[in-house]
């Protein structure tokens, strides 16, 4: 028997969601699939509607499957959630880690009607860490198939991700290269028609311009040690007394916003990128990468720097209205930004997305968590370059209010539960319970979406957060408690929540928040608690021998990562555990145990953990002092 599928529209994403049914629906029925401009059992359709969020449907109507969207994305994401009632579960990266059902042919059309609209207009991820290509375009492929439609690009160019996994950055067992300007290019440009392929929201940049109006490009990666020119000087911000590069690094640099050149150079910069790039949706433009580094000369001090970036903001309105160009643009309120304007407003909210990246947050307490009628502080009061981030998630929303009051337009959360907190929690359970719980609370803070800011390779022991996130941002009504117990069936099998209860103790002994530099070195509590994920890992080890013998081909490659995570988890919570014990000495030496053990098998676990940014973070962050 043959299944035909029949595209009405003309466009290259509804081809792509066409091939896409006609490769999973051969693989389940094992029947023959081919295309068809007459008479057809499915039939694609792009339907416009006034939905400002993806719209995706289904339902069988005169013996036909009729899959349409208001959106190319919206189409794709219609023909992955067709599959997922057909039993499909798109639980990792890659088409070898994808559960697929064998089912009849009849089974094709006994579904029921979906009709649904996406709960937030933003779902997406930025990228973060050491990537390949084949980890971005191989994440890139997954997005939709769970529910996301935006993918972010920090910088101009993604090489500084891709040298650091091409270099090896921080593995001697692995021989790295250097990439031709030319090689990255090319991958950049693969990673842009994969997004386009998709009809996926294209973000880019975000920190950079302030380097580029100092005449530092950051198209291929962050600029450093280097001499500031002469005829820049007057440009730079002045800190403590001089105008320099802080730590010889443009990308930390912030500038003299009072000078009325820096916003003429700096929007023209900006102005020409999005003239030349109108592939791009959403263009972030933000000031530099560094806190406590802002102007302080007389006519700086007369202003807060949120009134300054307003100001520039409105100003880079005029020359893009001038230019006939209609690029988004993306705010950012982070670090001194999170202080809010005293007396500047957006004049044009329809040209402005605000984005809320509150990058020093804990993750051991979600947004559902607070208490908005006596939990919400006064913001604190802007202190130039004397800032400290606050950790507690009442500061952060107390500086999201603020904005707030004259900000009515679109806006989403630019979050880090996946970028530095989820190495903490060595069960990933935790996390993944406060990502569905913030996500379902986002439009009670008037909230549009989410962005992750986070490594790709976040799958050690398992992509449940991602699973989690993504289809949660599609259909906040999903809970925690069925999404879990859908991916670990498909995951594990018939032990999948066997797994899981396994993971939820490593989770409750483990702390997202001690290993993000969050709360004193020496716990005893905690160092207690690290020894019980030791012991928890070792207990394990009989279900997962069994589980490696007894799983399915499409469920083994979880086991083998969970049985490689046992191991790794009693390396790592031995070290942790020795430093909340105040044993720093023998922490290290069991850091460099754990360090060893990760980089000797990531040619073999590479998309699942991503060892130059766990190595990163422990350094920066967690305590350990030790790194390549």
């Amino acid at each position: 028997m043959t299944i035909l599928i029949k595209n009405t529209a003309s466009n290259p994403t509804v081809d792509y969601a066409a091939s896409e049914l006609a490769y999973y629906l051969e693989k389940m029925t094992k029947a023959e699939v081919g295309f068809s401009t007459d008479e057809a059992d499915i039939v694609l359709k792009l339907v416009a509607d006034n939905e400002e969020n993806d719209h995706a449907q289904y339902q069988l109507q005169d013996n036909q499957v009729i899959i349409a969207g208001n959106r190319p994305v919206a189409v794709l994401i219609a023909s992955y959630q067709y599959l997922h009632a057909l039993g499909a579960r798109f639980l990792r990266p890659g088409r070898e880690n994808e559960l697929i059902p064998n089912i009849e042919v009849e089974e094709i059309k006994q579904i029921k009607a979906y009709d649904h609209v996406a709960s937030y207009k933003h779902r997406g991820v930025c990228i973060e860490g050491a990537n390949s290509l084949e980890n971005i375009l191989e994440f890139i492929e997954w997005l939709p198939k769970n529910g996301f439609n935006s993918f972010f690009i920090q910088f101009a160019n993604p090489y500084t991700f891709l040298k650091r996994w091409y270099s090896h950055e921080f593995n001697h067992y692995l021989e790295g290269r250097d990439l031709s300007d030319a090689e990255i290019q090319t991958m950049s440009d693969e990673i842009d028609e994969a997004m386009a392929l998709r009809d996926l929201r294209h973000h880019r940049v975000g920190h950079g311009w302030t380097g580029e109006v100092l005449g530092y490009s950051s198209e291929f990666g962050w600029e450093s040690g280097v001499e500031l020119a002469e005829d820049k000087r007057d440009l730079v911000a002045k800190v403590n007394g001089k105008r320099d590069l802080i730590q010889g690094t443009p990308i930390f640099t912030n500038l003299d916003m009072s000078n009325h050149k820096v916003n003429e150079e700096m929007a023209k910069v900006i102005v020409d990128y999005a003239a030349k790039h109108k592939e791009v949706d959403y263009l972030h433009v933000w000031l530099s990468d560094g806190d406590n580094n802002v102007c302080e000369c007389d006519e700086c001090q007369k202003i807060l720097p949120a009134d300054q970036y307003v100001n520039f903001l409105n100003y880079l309105d005029e020359k893009l209205t001038e230019a006939g160009l209609d690029t988004k643009i993306c705010f950012l309120l982070y670090h001194e930004l999170l202080f809010a304007p005293e007396e500047s407003k957006i004049k044009n909210p329809e040209r402005f997305v605000l984005m809320f990246a509150p990058i020093s947050r804990t993750f051991e307490k979600s947004y559902a968590d607070v208490d908005y009628e006596h939990g919400i502080p006064e913001p604190t009061p802007y202190v130039r370059n004397k800032t400290t981030l606050p950790n507690s998630l009442e500061e952060n929303l107390a500086f999201l209010f603020d904005w707030q009051k004259n900000f009515k337009g679109d806006s989403f959360v630019y979050d880090y539960p996946l970028g530095r907190a989820h190495y903490g929690d060595l069960g990933y359970m935790e996390i993944s319970q406060i990502i569905s719980r913030d996500i379902r609370y986002l439009d009670k803070l008037h909230l549009n979406g989410y962005i992750s800011c986070q490594e790709l390779r976040t799958g050690f022991p398992t992509t449940l957060p991602n699973y989690v996130m993504g289809r949660t941002l599609w259909d906040k009504s999903l809970t925690y408690e069925e999404l879990e117990k859908e991916y670990f069936t498909a995951a594990f099998g018939k032990e999948g929540m066997t797994v899981a209860a396994y993971l939820e103790k490593l989770s409750n002994l483990s702390s997202s928040d001690y290993f993000n530099k969050i709360g004193s070195r020496i716990n005893a509590q905690l160092a207690a608690q690290y020894q019980g994920c030791v012991s928890e890992a070792v207990a394990i080890l009989l279900v997962v021998i069994k589980g490696l013998k007894d799983s399915q081909a499409s469920q083994h490659e979880n086991w083998r990562v969970l049985a490689y995570h046992r191991q790794a988890v009693i390396k790592l919570a031995t070290a942790l555990g020795l430093q909340a014990s105040g044993k720093q000495a023998k922490a290290e030496e069991a850091w460099i145990d754990f360090q060893d053990f990760i980089k000797l098998h990531e040619a073999n676990f590479e998309p699942y953990l991503d060892v130059y940014r766990i190595i990163e973070v422990a350094t920066n962050y967690a305590g350990f002092k030790y790194r390549e």
